[in-house]
């Protein structure tokens, strides 16, 4: 039986019978996994009138919440399940991925710390916990939980991937290339392994590698802005700036609102003599400034200097 059908038969069996809970909480978690939420709340709440001490039934009013977007009731509804079940290790994972989610970094750990008390080969508790000290710039903690996530599931390859990165962010170059090649190789199309060794290779003076993988990039993901601004600073060292300006109108079709590729464009315009594109891209940049890495007081001196 597919499940309209599921869900049709267990609203006609509530209809003859409301007192049914059993019914509706069946009904409660076919809505749900099918992503019915406002329907599944609603018979939630039902039973939560009936059943306040239900822990299962906070915690499946959680996940509702969480996917309506609504983390602050979803929050609520987890703590809900755990003040009535403080060792469910669903419930302490799902309350420390929401705070995950929120950003709220310091309140997410000690729920993944405590899961991995209750069931210490949980590896997604070790990778969260890998990828939020990431966040902290914790290093250390974050190796440390990502080589356990990785030890208990050898085919993460987001696991990897965060590894090589924290690699990087160490200073351990060679670590981190042999990693994120792992990750090409688990996942040959994952974009962001490609840009990253693109990155690294354009970096370490290797720009060929680094035109190849970069490519890779863009035939992966053709939204890569970053991509499409290193690949122009290559062609431009080579002084191929048609090649350069092209690859930049590209990115900008995409998004022309990415103050990164206005302002790489700018500098093309610049050696190429033309100072009313010159202008015309710097003052783009600064108009899109959130997604500008160069410091804005350097763009408004160039831009002052063209008055």
């Amino acid at each position: 039986m597919d499940s309209m059908s599921k869900i049709k038969e267990l609203n006609e069996e509530l209809e003859k019978n409301p007192s049914d809970f059993k019914i509706r909480r069946e009904l409660a978690v076919e809505l749900m996994e099918n992503g019915y939420n406002e329907e599944a709340l609603k018979q939630l709440f039902y039973l939560l009138k009936r059943f306040p001490e239900d822990s299962r039934l906070h915690y499946n009013a959680g996940i509702v919440l969480e996917n309506l977007k609504k983390f602050d009731k979803a929050a609520i509804s987890y703590q809900n399940a755990l003040n009535i079940s403080p060792d469910e290790p669903d419930f302490l994972y799902n309350l420390g991925y929401l705070y995950l989610q929120t950003q709220e970094f310091d309140k997410a750990i000690p729920f993944f710390k405590r899961v991995l008390q209750l069931e210490e080969s949980d590896a997604n508790s070790y990778f969260n916990l890998g990828y939020l000290y990431s966040k902290k710039e914790e290093h250390s903690l974050s190796i440390t939980c990502l080589k356990a996530a990785i030890e208990l599931n050898p085919t993460d390859f987001l696991a990897h991937f965060y590894l090589a990165y924290e690699y990087d962010k160490i200073g351990e170059r060679d670590l981190c290339k042999q990693y994120y090649q792992k990750v090409i190789d688990m996942s040959p199309d994952y974009s962001w392994a490609y840009f990253n060794l693109g990155s690294i290779a354009f970096e370490e003076g290797e720009d060929t590698k680094a035109v190849e993988l970069l490519k890779k990039t863009l035939e992966l993901n053709p939204k890569d802005d970053g991509a499409y601004v290193i690949l122009a600073k290559i062609y431009a060292k080579q002084e191929n700036f048609d090649i350069a300006i092209d690859l930049l109108k590209n990115a900008l079709l995409n998004n022309p609102y990415n103050g990164d590729v206005n302002y790489t464009m700018a500098h093309l315009y610049s050696k190429i003599g033309d100072n009313v594109q010159y202008k015309h891209y710097l003052k783009e940049a600064m108009n899109n400034y959130e997604t500008l890495s160069t410091n804005i007081k350097q763009l408004q001196v160039e831009l002052q200097s063209l008055e």
